[in-house]
């Protein structure tokens, strides 16, 4: 069964936002596009769950990830992309959708001249949820299989440094 057209352009619009949001650190903003109790999960290559210092890139609430992307990416400028329209399907539910989402990134650290960078791309996977009798549509889960992921020999040295500091703090 194929997705409704006009929740499909909410759901589309709304990815954008989550982007956006990211790269423009409007956390606030960000939070609202996804339920409370919201899942965020982000994997490496292999499957196994990223870490940055002791910290596995696994929330299990909206507030929870966007408190350690804003450390995260505080001396950092992004660039999240999403290709194409995504494909949207409904589930079981006619208030449920999953969306899957090709997608690159590229983070570049402020002050390097641009000589300190990563890079990467992957597929998100989600699920979003209308809220309520046919209310608004937020994220319910969202899991970033990352296919490949590259660094600059600083991106590299500024990842070591940053993952020393998130253990000591």
């Amino acid at each position: 069964m194929a997705a409704n057209p006009e929740a499909a352009e909410i759901i589309r619009r709304k990815k954008a936002q989550y982007c956006r949001f990211l790269d423009t650190k409007q956390w606030d903003a960000l939070e609202q596009l996804a339920l409370p109790d919201a899942e965020f999960r982000f994997l490496n290559p292999d499957g196994s769950v990223i870490t940055i210092g002791k910290t596995p890139l696994d929330f299990s609430t909206p507030k929870a990830f966007t408190a350690f992307m804003a450390v995260l990416f505080d001396k950092a400028r992004t660039l999240h992309m999403v290709g194409g329209s995504g494909e949207i399907e409904p589930r079981d539910s006619p208030d449920e959708m999953s969306a899957v989402w090709g997608m690159e990134d590229q983070i570049v650290i402020r002050g390097t001249a641009g000589l300190a960078e990563m890079r990467g791309g992957g597929y998100y996977h989600e699920i979003w949820k209308r809220d309520g009798n046919g209310g608004d549509w937020h994220l319910k889960s969202l899991r970033l299989e990352r296919i490949y992921a590259k660094s600059s020999v600083l991106g590299r040295v500024f990842a070591f440094l940053l993952s020393i500091w998130l253990m000591l703090s």
